[in-house]
């Protein structure tokens, strides 16, 4: 009989630490959804071309914004020897709240990175796969989930 309980305890445990750790590797991937332009971008060479990249982030969580100073704010990041050049980005300004007694700035519901940016004169004329990625920290009114960076891909049509 207490060989029989004992089974019975550490399955139960064991079952416990798996559904835990199930709900443990959630990430800040799986509430915050980031979308580039669906029909792409397209401009000549040697031109500026503006364009969104879309935050889509579950209710009852938020991001940070960029540059705050408690937590991993939003950032985005062009694929390192992208061919973009001066790149600006324009980044939303969320509203201020409190997370665990620390005043902070939380973007939540839907949301847009702005980007602007200048296409080489030598860029070849076609079709080009611009890589991003978008790091965040996803968290709701009790925890946060660990930081990730999203990727984004967005398509430029060079005229």
């Amino acid at each position: 009989m207490k060989r029989l309980t004992l089974m019975c305890v550490v399955t139960t445990l064991m079952c416990l630490m798996i559904a835990g750790g199930a709900q443990a590797m959630k990430g800040s991937d799986d509430v915050v959804k980031c979308s580039a332009p669906a029909a792409g971008i397209s401009t000549a060479a040697g031109q500026r071309v503006d364009f969104g990249i879309k935050l889509d982030i579950s209710k009852k969580w938020h991001i940070y914004a960029h540059g705050d100073s408690n937590f991993i704010g939003v950032d985005l990041v062009a694929e390192e020897g992208g061919p973009l050049q001066e790149i600006k980005v324009e980044y939303p300004h969320g509203h201020e709240g409190e997370f665990f007694g620390e005043k902070v700035v939380m973007i939540d519901g839907k949301s847009e990175i702005k980007v602007s940016a200048l296409v080489p004169a030598s860029m070849e004329k076609g079709d080009h796969d611009l890589k991003f990625a978008v790091t965040v920290q996803a968290c709701d009114d009790k925890t946060c989930l660990p930081p990730t960076d999203i990727p984004v891909t967005v398509k430029l049509t060079v005229q």
